[in-house]
């Protein structure tokens, strides 16, 4: 059925059992005793091979050295399907889908994809014979009749935020095609292309190696910041830090990370006090740090003196958390880190709340706003010009593209409440976005649970002000990736970051200039 409210996007990738290879090649299709069927196998322009590697992070400067597969701009009556890009790596396919206007590829869609892994219409479902199927909006597929969430296919896909362009990493393994694939996209409008038979692409040999983050921080960091949500049981009313069944996963991951600065999120019913005493004593941190506790769930824990803290007004009971610490011994200067946990979702507005966009972007407002009056002399904390400034936490962007915007950028949107926008460096620019990758993965997604319908997304962020601060590191640590090796020498377990929360730690480096 097609949606009168939101945009729709197929995607169709129908695997072929073809030998062919080499970039711009073209095939006949297989044999077939069925003249519809050999009609259905036939391709527009051939077949090409792009291996490259590409890492998922949303901001596709991967894909600028590579060849667009496929271009057709201004055709569509509705939702333009413009250029599509492909590449392969060994693990996985990747996309890049340019489209005539934003949307959110995570729901309010119908964006579908179909893989005929065998070639034959008569095996799988559908006209085109799919043996995988999957529903992006819906966030649900088959494979082969039976369902599917997205652990199965190794989906991943960025930004999580609204946009006109998307990348897309699905896992070979789900694709089960020899060395071919046929792919083609069509919306409510508009169709890629425009005549049938899809586009061929050829999973030829590809020797892309992954430059994958490590644990160990470099000689040149200063002091390095790890940040997580510690997702909360509000059945239990307790953080995951205090359940014993996931300790041992944080105290090995604690230990392997050695954190100067930690920023906790979701908090909600233990105290500083409370963190401190379980992170000291059960984790194994032999130092005595200083803790401080603001809004409802953000704790934040440092290695050097907390002297002061504020909290910063966003929308009700979700407000930020700034901490100033005399960072001296490090940087040579005193830091400011504010924690952040904007609300969840995507919910509309009701009776007594704004929708959720509108909540989240009165948060982001609120962190600009208290970052202009720093800076002028009028904020909570008395501090120098260029005091280096770190934001981090589970941000919970998954709606409008803007919150993320106003955060790096100064944009505030409701004025009339939080003042004047401003850019938040010291220099009159943007906050860099550190823009952390997994180890061991090409993926730059932050949050995962194969318990949602929600395939993996980037909910958690670090940013910094680079005009005073360098980014020496970073990483997102999910211990799945990790090699054994790399498992045996941190003391770690594959399955800790999943065991201790479904989001990963954030990790950044940072050094002064």
């Amino acid at each position: 059925m097609v949606s009168r409210v939101a945009p729709v996007l197929c995607i169709f990738i129908f695997a072929l059992a073809l030998g062919c290879s080499g970039m711009g090649e073209t095939s006949d299709p297989p044999n077939s005793t069925d003249d519809s069927a050999a009609v259905e196998s036939g391709t527009v322009d051939g077949y090409v091979a792009q291996p490259a590697r590409i890492y998922i992070d949303g901001s596709g400067t991967d894909w600028k050295t590579l060849s667009v597969r496929h271009e057709e701009v201004g055709d569509g009556e509705g939702l333009d399907v413009e250029r599509l890009w492909t590449a392969h790596t060994e693990q996985h396919l990747f996309l890049r889908v340019e489209l005539g206007q934003a949307i959110n590829l995570q729901e309010g869609n119908s964006l579908t994809l179909f893989v005929d892994a065998d070639n034959d219409p008569s095996t799988g479902t559908g006209t085109f014979g799919a043996e995988l199927e999957w529903a992006f909006g819906e966030r649900e597929g088959t494979v082969r009749g039976q369902t599917v969430g997205h652990a199965e296919i190794g989906l991943h896909s960025l930004p999580t935020v609204t946009s006109d362009i998307f990348e897309v990493a699905i896992d070979r393994s789900a694709v089960q095609a020899d060395d071919s694939l046929r792919i083609a996209l069509s919306s409510d409008g508009d169709r890629l292309p425009d005549g049938s038979g899809g586009l061929g692409y050829v999973l030829t040999e590809a020797s892309t190696e992954l430059e994958a983050p490590g644990i160990d921080a470099p000689t040149t960091a200063d002091l390095r910041i790890f940040s997580q949500n510690s997702v909360n049981n509000f059945d239990e009313e307790r953080s995951a830090i205090f359940a014993e069944e996931r300790q041992p996963s944080y105290r090995r991951m604690i230990q392997a990370v050695a954190p100067d600065v930690i920023a906790f999120q979701e908090i909600y019913s233990q105290t500083a006090a409370e963190t401190e005493e379980v992170v000291e004593g059960t984790f194994g941190r032999a130092e005595k740090w200083e803790w401080a506790k603001e809004g409802q769930d953000l704790v934040l824990g440092s290695r050097y003196p907390i002297v002061d803290t504020h909290t910063i007004p966003g929308y009700e009971e979700y407000e930020s958390g700034a901490f100033l610490l005399d960072a001296t011994e490090a940087l040579g200067r005193r830091l400011i880190v504010v924690n952040m946990h904007p609300p969840c979702c995507n919910y509309d507005a009701n009776d007594e709340h704004p929708a959720r966009n509108v909540q989240r972007q009165r948060v982001v407002d609120g962190v600009v706003a208290f970052i202009r009056k720093v800076k002028s002399g009028k904020g909570p904390f008395d501090v120098a010009a260029k005091t280096p400034i770190a934001v981090v936490g589970d941000m919970n962007f998954v709606g409008d593209a803007q919150q993320p915007k106003t955060l790096q950028t100064g944009d505030i949107v409701h004025n009339e409440d939080f003042g004047s926008s401003e850019a938040p460096d010291w220099d009159g620019t943007a906050l860099l976005d550190t823009r952390p990758r997994q180890t061991g993965a090409p993926m730059h997604t932050t949050w995962e649970s194969t318990g949602s319908s929600f395939p993996p997304g980037r909910l958690d962020y670090a940013f910094v002000t680079d005009s005073v601060l360098d980014v020496v590191h970073e990483f997102v640590l999910n211990t799945a990736t990790l090699s054994d090796e790399q498992l045996n020498r941190h003391d770690l377990r594959s399955g800790d970051t999943a065991t201790a929360s479904d989001h990963f730690p954030v990790v950044v480096d940072v050094a002064a200039k």
